[in-house]
């Protein structure tokens, strides 16, 4: 008997191009699709992707399976890290050359899940405020018990808003944490990913140029880890960023574009 392939998500993509592209001068670069962690919602994309605009960038930011308000996740589907990456696989697709992923935290373990399960889409992969790595103990002890019970309360969210973005203005804060309002059936199974981890045999098979941008003060993932897991490989490089820590993209956005910049320029493929 055959079996059914997996349910694979729809996912809403904001697909945005330059200002740059009615210019005669415009240069067609793959796309860059943003990949957002637990928890939070592509708004946090925002300071990054007008700098990646306006440097003449076509910005794809992606919410992963559940993250967008109305979603409804097809039967049978189950939130895994590869699900989520095939779900984003059938995003890269529509475009007709490899795209550039860049993925923060969970959106990280996406992206290189991503690109060792399908290598011909992924031009680049980028990992901000990720490597994977064990993560911090007593955070995923936290997140676990929290996940166990059902909900997530408002101490715990209080303390993953502080690990991740510091001391927050109360609009912003408002801004950045509405994707703990998301159905706990959607935050529940991505969390347990979160904190699972890629499998272990996915970064050796990622053969795309891989860059890690680190904050230097970074609370769940050390720049020790960051640099262990680019020096296992020549196709890593890492960008370590001061007064910045987990979310580098929303802290430093024009060092985080920068680096990325750099990093796409230096990695491109010569023209066949």
């Amino acid at each position: 008997m055959l079996q059914e392939p997996p349910a694979v998500a729809a996912l809403n993509v904001d697909m945005r191009l330059p200002a740059a592209v009615a210019s005669m001068d415009f240069r067609p670069e793959p796309p860059i699709l943003l990949l957002h962690g637990w928890a939070s919602t592509s708004a946090y994309w925002e300071p990054l992707a007008t700098e990646l605009l306006d440097a003449g960038r076509t910005v794809w930011t992606v919410d992963l399976p559940g993250y967008h308000c109305g979603d409804v996740l097809p039967q049978g589907f189950k939130w895994t890290l590869e699900s989520a990456a095939d779900a984003v696989a059938a995003v890269a697709a529509r475009n007709s050359s490899p795209v550039h992923i860049v993925g923060h935290s969970m959106g990280g373990s996406v992206a290189l899940t991503l690109a060792a399960r399908h290598p011909g889409l992924v031009a680049s992969v980028a990992l901000i405020g990720m490597v994977p790595a064990p993560p911090n103990e007593g955070f995923k002890s936290m997140l676990e018990s929290q996940l166990r019970q059902g909900f997530i309360d408002d101490a715990t969210r209080i303390k993953c808003m502080k690990a991740w973005f510091g001391a927050l203005p109360p609009e912003e804060h408002r801004l950045l944490s509405q994707g703990f309002e998301l159905p706990f059936e959607v935050l529940g199974p991505s969390g347990l990913a979160a904190m699972a981890g890629v499998a272990a045999d996915v970064p050796a098979k990622v053969t795309a140029p891989t860059l890690v941008i680190a904050g230097v003060g970074d609370r769940l993932r050390s720049l020790d880890q960051a640099e262990a897991f680019v020096a296992a490989s020549p196709l890593r490089r890492l960008v370590a960023i001061p007064e910045a820590g987990h979310s580098v993209h929303w802290e430093q956005p024009r060092a985080c574009a920068l680096a990325l910049r750099a990093f796409w320029n230096e990695s491109r493929q010569p023209p066949a």
